[in-house]
Parts: C-alpha cells; structure tokens; sequence
C-alpha cells in the first residue's frame, strides 16, 4: 500500500480484478501454474478440481486483497496476494497479469495453497 493513496489502491485492486478476470474468460488467456508442488498438493488435499478452483479465483474481490502490486524479481510486472477462506483454510492466492514482447496478455495464477502465514486484509470489515 506503500506509496498509493486509498483510494488509488483500491482502484489499481478494482482494475486489475477487471482484467484479470476478463482475460481468465478469454480461455487461452489464462495459465495455472501447476509446476508448483504446493499448488497440485493443495488441490488434491482440500478436494478441489480445477473447475472450483477457478471459480473460486473469479470469486476474488476487494475483500481478498492482501498485498500489491509487488514487484516481481523475477519477470517484468507486478503481483497481486489474494486470500480466501476455503472449509476453514485460509488460501494463499498470487496472481499476475503478464504481457507478453508481442503485446498479448495473459492472466496467470502463481499460488494457490494453503497459507503459510496469517495473511493481512486491509480493506475487511
């Protein structure tokens, strides 16, 4: 939140949920990193299919956000932590919108798993 107005952030927060989800829509616009060990496990272990899981990653909102944008050390842009609470298990969600050298975008969700530390929402109630 560094750096932002309020109101700014939660702008940036609101913008960026609107596009993530309208590329997420798109189908070939959005990748699930399932290189992640944690993010496989973590399906597996709280019973969700892909299917929910996206779902539930549609289902973010304003509520959900925890931190961002933060930069990434490791590719160009920025990342967004999001957390929802699943059957008791608060979830740890990183998302990103990466734009590709052709000027194609592309929403990618890096975590999905439970949280390994309690995460902080500024802007619930």
């Amino acid at each position: 939140m560094e750096g932002f107005s309020e109101e700014e952030l939660r702008r940036q927060i609101l913008n960026f949920l609107k596009d993530f989800k309208e590329l997420m829509g798109q189908g070939h616009g959005y990748y699930f990193v399932k290189e992640h060990h944690k993010n496989v496990q973590a399906l597996r272990d709280l019973g969700i299919t892909a299917r929910i899981r996206d779902e539930i990653i549609l289902s973010v909102a304003m509520e959900d956000y925890s931190s961002g944008p933060n930069p990434d050390e490791y590719h160009p842009g920025h990342y967004w932590i999001f957390g929802k609470n699943i059957d008791a298990v608060e979830i740890y969600i990183k998302l990103k919108i990466v734009t590709y050298n052709n000027g194609n975008e592309r929403a990618v969700c890096y975590s999905f798993h439970p949280s390994e530390h309690p995460l902080n929402y500024p802007f619930r109630k």
